[in-house]
């Protein structure tokens, strides 16, 4: 799962560089969460506890992250500490939820189209079976 929360935040840090890609950086930890799931390891949980584990993860990388950014920021300039620990607070959340999101919504796609195929296999299986 570690794996795929490193994809993720790859992915997260990448699409503000690309020139056109950039307009949909808010969308960045959704769309790491969706491409970083798969990277993690499938277990017997349901898709809602692995994509609420993988939020967790994202979202704790993310809080230590800008905690050491923040520090780094209240350190160095005089900008007021309230604001600097909202910030961090609120995208802490904001990149753990969507990230959570994302990965559901993959694991939820990857059900769907599994049960397609496995209904027209076996759909396939019975019509080429001959009545006797």
């Amino acid at each position: 799962m570690v794996k795929g929360v490193f994809i993720a935040l790859g992915i997260m840090l990448i699409l503000p560089i690309i020139p056109i890609v950039h307009i949909v950086t808010p969308f960045g930890p959704f769309i790491g969460g969706y491409f970083g799931i798969s990277a993690a390891a499938s277990s017997d949980r349901s898709s809602a506890v692995n994509s609420l584990i993988f939020g967790a993860l994202t979202g704790g990388i993310i809080f230590v992250l800008l905690t050491a950014v923040a520090v780094a920021l209240v350190v160095i300039t005089g900008l007021p500490q309230v604001l600097i620990w909202l910030v961090v607070v609120v995208s802490t959340l904001y990149i753990g939820s969507m990230s959570s999101l994302g990965a559901w919504y993959s694991q939820l796609r990857s059900a769907e189209k599994d049960s397609k195929n496995q209904a027209q296999s076996s759909a396939e299986a019975d019509s080429q079976v001959e009545p006797q």
